[in-house]
C-alpha cells in the first residue's frame, strides 16, 4: 500500500540536533535512558561439538522477558565477539545449523552464526523482540507497541537493547576479548546493528545486511508502508533527524558495512543512495572513508552467500 500522507508533510515542532547531541537525543526517543553494562546470566548447558564448544545462556530484558542464546567459539582466548541476529521469520537454530547454505531460492541462509564461530569468532546468537519466535500474534505485538509508547518505550528501543545485553553477555566470556565486540544481522538483525551501535560507542564494528537503512521519510513515501510492523516507524524520530544524521554523528568513525540491494523493498534504492552520500562524506571528512562500506548488489531482501562473505572480510580487517 502507498502512503496515504501528502508528500510535502512537514514534521510538528521540527527541531534539528547539532551533531554532537544526536546520540542523546536518539536515546531518548528510543527509550534508552540506561545503556547496558555488566548481564545476569545463566548457563544452561555447555557441549563440545567437533571444533567449537556451544555454550547456552538465557538472562533478561528490561521487561523482564527472558531470552535464549547459544554462544559458539573455538578454543583460544581473547576471541572477538559477534553478535549475530536473525530476521523476523528466523531462529536461532537456523543460525547455529551445522551447514552453511541457503535453504532454497529466496530463502534463509542457514549455519552463519557456527561458520563465523569457525572463522575465528566467539558468536552469540539471538532472537530479536519482534521476530516470528517470540512476538506471539501481530494483534498482540502492535498491542503492546502502542502501550510501550505511552511509556516512551517503542519497540525499536528494546531491540537495541537486546541487542547490546547479548554484545554484554558475549563479552564476560573469559575467552572474549571485550574491546572487540561487532554486531550483525539480517532484516530485523540488521537494523538492530546498526540502531544499537549508534546508541552504544562501546561497540567496535558492525556489519548490517538488509537492515533498513537509508532514509525513514523514503520508506514512508516511497515504499510499502504495509509491509513493516510499527516497530520500524519510531515515533517523533522524524521531528530531529533521518538515518543519515545517525550514522554520521553517532557511527563514524567506527568501522560500518551496510548491503543495501536496489531492489530491496525494506527500503528504497534511492534512501540508500541518500546515507552513502551523507555518511561517505562524513567518514571522508576525518580521514575514515575506509572504515565505511555499502554494497548495492541487484536483488531484493535476502541474505545471499556473497553477502556472508563480504561480512566476514569485513570484520577480518576491522575486528580480528
Amino acid at each position: 500500500m502507498a502512503n496515504p500522507l501528502p508528500r510535502d508533510i512537514a514534521p510538528a515542532f521540527a527541531q534539528p540536533v547539532a551533531p554532537d547531541h544526536v546520540r542523546a537525543r536518539l536515546r531518548e526517543i528510543l527509550g534508552l535512558d540506561v545503556l547496558p553494562g555488566a548481564v545476569d546470566f545463566a548457563v544452561e548447558d555447555t557441549a563440545d561439538e567437533g571444533d567449537l564448544t556451544v555454550t547456552r545462556v538465557m538472562y533478561g530484558n528490561s521487561l523482564g522477558e527472558k531470552l535464549d542464546a547459544v554462544i559458539m567459539a573455538p578454543v583460544g582466548t581473547a576471541l572477538p565477539g559477534i553478535v549475530c541476529m536473525h530476521g523476523t521469520g528466523g531462529s536461532i537454530e537456523r543460525v547455529v545449523g551445522t551447514e552453511l547454505r541457503l535453504e532454497g531460492p529466496g530463502g534463509q541462509l542457514l549455519g552463519w552464526g557456527r561458520a563465523l564461530a569457525r572463522r575465528g569468532y566467539a558468536t552469540i546468537s539471538i532472537s530479536l523482540k519482534g521476530s516470528a519466535v517470540r512476538r506471539g500474534t501481530v494483534a498482540a505485538f502492535e498491542s503492546e507497541a502502542k502501550l510501550l509508547e505511552a511509556y516512551g518505550r517503542p519497540h525499536m528501543g528494546i531491540v537495541a537493547e537486546e541487542a547490546l545485553l547479548a554484545a554484554r553477555v558475549l563479552a564476560a566470556q573469559p575467552f572474549v576479548d571485550g574491546a572487540k565486540i561487532g554486531l550483525t544481522g539480517m532484516s530485523l538483525g540488521g537494523l538492530a546493528s546498526w540502531y544499537a551501535m549508534a546508541c552504544d560507542p562501546w561497540v567496535a564494528a558492525a556489519a548490517s545486511i538488509c537492515g533498513g537503512l537509508g532514509r525513514l521519510a523514503r520508506v514512508i513515501h516511497d515504499g510499502d508502508v504495509d509491509r513493516h510492523s510499527s516497530l520500524i516507524y519510531v515515533p517523533h524520530l522524524l521531528r530531529y533527524f533521518d538515518h543519515p544524521e545517525i550514522v554520521a554523528h553517532c557511527i563514524a568513525p567506527r568501522p560500518f558495512m551496510h548491503v543495501g540491494p536496489t531492489g530491496d523493498v525494506d527500503m528504497p534504492r534511492a534512501g540508500v543512495d541518500e546515507m552513502k552520500a551523507v555518511v561517505g562524506e562524513a567518514y571522508g571528512a576525518v580521514g575514515c572513508a575506509e572504515r565505511f562500506k555499502v554494497y548495492q548488489p541487484p536483488g531484493n531482501h535476502v541474505f545471499a552467500i556473497e553477502y556472508y562473505e563480504w561480512m566476514v572480510a569485513w570484520f577480518e580487517e576491522f575486528l580480528q
